[in-house]
């Protein structure tokens, strides 16, 4: 099955992979050459970037696309917080183990 498009999550996912690169819209938006108030658009997922566009993101942000399209944790608390129940009760002992020794791990970390 594949899944619907969100335009919100990729534009979540471009703000998010921009920031980690220490990058600022204008940044972006020099290589795009394109004004920053479209880059927003896109952010915000207001509008979708067309596919020429998308590729030209790709290549400012130097990411492959599945990095890109790598969307699927950006979702709401409540989803992410069903989704990750619902995966949790499908884990054999072993691995319910490990995941509760990570989940300690990123408290400390906190």
């Amino acid at each position: 099955m594949i899944p619907q498009f969100d335009k919100k999550k990729l534009g979540k996912r471009i703000k998010q992979i921009r920031l980690s690169k220490g990058m600022t819209q204008d940044d972006v938006c020099d290589k795009l050459l394109i004004d920053p108030s479209m880059l927003s658009t896109y952010e915000s997922g207001k509008t979708a970037p067309s596919l020429a566009t998308l590729i030209k993101i790709i290549n400012a942000l130097e990411v492959t696309p599945d990095i890109l399209f790598d969307c699927e944790h950006l979702m709401s608390e409540k989803e992410l917080d069903k989704t990750i129940q619902q995966e949790y009760k499908t884990l054999p002992l072993k691995k319910k183990q490990t995941l509760y020794r990570y989940i300690q791990i990123l408290k400390e970390y906190n």
